[in-house]
């Protein structure tokens, strides 16, 4: 019996060190986004990589953004952040400057000499308030590398942040993989090697082929009504033809093979996580967006993409797991959903806005709302359209405009709410004041993006299925459900197979990681520790 006793003691003792041990950090971070990827699409049955994610990962199946303007830019910077937009400073893709009147890009640095490589553009982190999960390697570890890569220059800048060693994206402009001089002057020469001489006739572009085509849809037929127009609405779509090439194949789904192969590219040249240190290395697929803008993700083209994404994410898991075998800790998320094609939803009997049709034009809107000014305010044409500025972040009035006509911002703006109210395709058209003391929940997932002096004086949210869009495709951008709801798993290294019930969202993913490899970070984040993801238990 004391001999049993002893035995048992021995082994709890064991044991008790083994959990106390600290483990290994791995030695390299893994953030993939796949932009405008709802959750419905996505399950354990697809064959390739992000079917493997999602039966051996942690899911979280109920995930979504915690911020209410649902763009690409204020998506991706809360992965890499783990705060809202509204504290990361990114108020949308686009905003309207309060001071200048004029018009800026999120990742935009005018005034720098942070100019894109063989183009006039300024492109740098510079806008963003807050550190990064990079930031926070970076500052632990000086020999850690941060790469990103991604078809969208706004999406690898916010993934990659502040102190990124190396950030790609594709310049539709000039046909070809680029950075900003922000990051260096001259690309690596494995980014130049797949860039060729001229992408599409020596580089990786080369492989792609003249034309897109793919089966016939399982939920509706490929010619459908609503879609995009150009570029066909059928199989057969122009890629690798014509002087419009860069264009298509951005908006198909070579763009995100391209990605996957320049990301492999850059594992194995950069050596990422296989330098006795812990690397970051982020990728943001584009072309779930791009494709699902025009054709809607119920369509032909979006289940051909999925198809051929999900062999990429395969292809990308394999290379992962032969450069750093079990020692890769990867995070797979969106930075926003998207909204079905209203004469989709009409056709299934889902459509309840109560406008017809469930779309309104863009330019229908801004026409009717800048004839309201000549009519109401009695503002003359040409001023009334300079009075107002159109962004992803809403509706801007020009303060020196206003005065100039005797009016204030205030007055412009109480008038132009009621009448924006007044139409049928809008909810509600939301003041700062009314952001920042409102109860409900749109009001605190419109405080989580609002930034003063770039947010809107107003900000138009439509009634739910409700499109302000082009007469063809679809978007995003509404703090609605089918915006906001997201992936999210957590897969590799030191994470367990797994399913939550709980609320999450991507704002949860930086402060994760961060405790992960005992990072020092803000202690005021918004995003929470998922501690319920370790193989381990908590943190």
């Amino acid at each position: 019996m004391k001999i049993v006793s002893v035995f048992v003691l021995i082994s709890v003792l064991f044991l008790s060190a083994c959990v106390a041990r600290p483990q290994p950090e791995p030695s390299l971070i893994v953030m993939i986004s796949i932009d405008q990827m709802r959750p419905d699409r996505l399950n354990g049955s697809l064959p390739g990589g992000l079917g493997r994610l999602m039966r051996d990962g942690f899911v979280f199946p109920s995930a979504t953004l915690d911020h209410g303007l649902t763009n690409t830019c204020p998506g991706h910077v809360v992965m890499s952040t783990g705060v809202n937009p509204a504290r990361a400073g990114i108020a949308g893709n686009s905003y309207i400057d309060h001071e200048t009147g004029g018009e800026r890009y999120c990742v935009d640095d005018p005034g720098t000499d942070n100019t894109v490589l063989g183009t006039t553009e300024t492109r740098s982190p510079n806008a963003i308030t807050a550190g990064t999960i990079g930031d926070w390697l970076k500052k632990k570890s000086r020999s850690s590398k941060v790469f990103a890569v991604s078809a969208k220059d706004r999406a690898a800048i916010t993934m990659a942040g502040k102190r990124g060693d190396g950030v790609f994206w594709f310049h539709r402009g000039t046909g070809r993989f680029t950075t900003s001089r922000y990051y260096g002057n001259r690309l690596p020469d494995y980014v130049a090697d797949f860039n060729g001489n001229s992408f599409f006739e020596d580089g990786f572009g080369a492989s792609i082929p003249e034309r897109w085509l793919h089966r016939g849809g399982s939920y509706r037929p490929d010619d459908f009504q609503g879609e995009m127009t150009k570029n066909l609405r059928v199989s057969g779509h122009p890629l690798n033809t014509g002087e419009q090439r860069a264009s298509q194949v951005y908006y198909s789904p070579y763009i995100d093979l391209a990605t996957g192969e320049l990301a492999r590219r850059m594992l194995e040249a950069e050596r990422l996580g296989q330098r006795g240190v812990t690397d970051l290395l982020a990728v943001s697929f584009s072309a779930t967006d791009t494709v699902g803008h025009y054709y809607g993700p119920f369509s032909a083209e979006s289940e051909d993409g999925l198809r051929r994404l999900d062999e990429e994410v395969g292809r990308f898991l394999d290379a992962l797991d032969q450069a750093v075998p079990g020692n890769y800790l990867l995070v797979m998320s969106a930075d926003h959903g998207v909204q079905p094609l209203p004469e989709w939803l009409t056709d299934q009997g889902q459509m309840n806005c109560p406008a017809a049709g469930g779309r309104t034009e863009l330019t229908a809107l801004g026409r009717s709302v800048i004839g309201f000014l000549i009519a109401e305010l009695g503002i003359p044409a040409e001023q009334a359209v300079r009075l107002l500025g159109f962004s992803a972040a809403g509706i801007t009035i020009n303060a020196n405009t206003a005065k100039a006509l005797g009016l204030d911002v205030d007055t412009v703006r109480d008038a132009l709410e009621a009448f924006l109210e007044s139409q049928p395709i809008i909810k509600a058209a939301w003041t700062e004041l009314e952001i920042n003391t409102g109860n409900s929940e749109f009001a605190r997932l419109y405080r989580n993006s609002f930034v003063p002096g770039k947010s809107g004086h107003l900000i138009p949210q439509t009634h739910e299925n409700c499109l302000v869009w082009f007469p063809e495709g679809t978007t995003h951008g509404s703090p609605w459900l089918y915006d906001r709801a997201i992936p999210l798993v957590f897969y590799g290294r030191g994470v367990k197979k797994g399913v939550s019930g709980g609320r999450a969202h991507s704002v949860d993913i930086a402060p994760t990681l961060g405790a992960m490899l005992g990072l020092s970070f803000p202690d005021d984040l918004d995003g929470q520790i998922r501690s319920e993801i370790l193989a381990g238990g908590a943190l």
